[in-house]
């Protein structure tokens, strides 16, 4: 009976022994648990706020004062009045979509169709889209608007005045979407006024032209008296025959003598089929997008 008895202790102190064990080993797996959830919320994407085009300022992540915002959106609808354009600004948090240079052009290219494309009613719609905490950028553009701002010339315009103000950790993100705005209304500007996209070709002038060949025209003959002055084995003569060595060459005869003329023809081959795309017809967009 002694042995029963100890022996029964002994269960009931090694079970006292491991109840904090196993509530330990609990808390870990619910600890556990939360982590991986909180992780697959980061793979959810972006939820965009109701009535979008409503708007063009959408500061999801918080880049920018009230009153900043609604001076900056004050300023596009300007713009987009005075164009008839639509010009846009988002900021969007992160995900497994946005984080990505690839995946935040496809963002703004599939948000700027959905909510902003207008192209039967309009002059075209650009949007600006910068993910703060992926550090990402990018601008789209529709067919409209690449006529106006163009892939080669506006948009190295406008990328370079908005990331300026916000590469290298300057982070001034009120400056960059105000650069944005008014580099915009200054190329459409241009369009309007011109008829044709700003390009730094046209920037080109005749009479900076007329000028700088009239200076380089002036130092080469300073330069060029300089050296004459400096030659002692040239003196001036008053005819020109008095240039010649006559001991130098005796020429007695000259002719010319037609040979033959060989002609060689190849066929030139004619491409029976033609591309029939078109920029103009095509629903691609324009921009691009990359990392500061």
């Amino acid at each position: 009976m002694k042995k029963i008895f100890t022996i029964f202790m002994s269960l009931l102190l090694l079970l006292a022994f491991s109840m904090p064990v196993m509530a330990e080993t609990t808390k870990v797996k619910k600890v556990t648990n939360t982590v991986t959830q909180t992780e697959k919320q980061a793979d959810v994407n972006t939820e965009l706020p109701d009535n979008l085009a409503a708007a063009s300022v959408h500061d999801m992540e918080g880049l920018i004062t009230p009153e900043q915002a609604a001076a900056l959106e004050k300023k596009l609808n300007g713009i987009e009045q005075k164009h008839n354009v639509r010009a846009v600004v988002m900021t969007i948090p992160k995900d497994s979509r946005t984080g990505t240079e690839k995946g935040i052009k496809a963002f703004a290219d599939d948000v700027l169709n959905k909510y902003y494309r207008d192209e039967a009613h309009n002059n075209g719609s650009i949007m600006l889209v910068i993910c703060p905490s992926a550090r990402k950028w990018s601008v789209t553009t529709d067919n409209n608007m690449r006529q106006r701002i163009t892939d080669e010339n506006g948009f190295p315009a406008i990328k370079e005045v908005f990331l300026s103000e916000i590469k290298d950790h300057k982070d001034d993100y009120n400056g960059a979407f105000n650069n944005y705005a008014d580099k915009v209304d200054e190329l459409l500007n241009y369009y309007e006024e011109e008829g044709e996209p700003w390009d730094p070709a046209n920037e080109f002038s005749i009479m900076g032209l007329i000028l700088g060949a009239l200076c380089s025209f002036g130092l080469g003959y300073l330069f060029v008296s300089y050296l004459r002055g400096k030659m002692s084995n040239v003196q001036h003569v008053s005819q020109a025959d008095d240039y010649l060595d006559r001991n130098s060459v005796n020429i007695t005869h000259q002719s010319d003598t037609f040979l033959h003329t060989t002609v060689s023809r190849t066929k030139r081959e004619r491409s029976e089929s033609r591309s029939s795309s078109s920029s103009g017809g095509s629903s691609s967009n324009g921009g691009g997008s990359g990392s500061y």
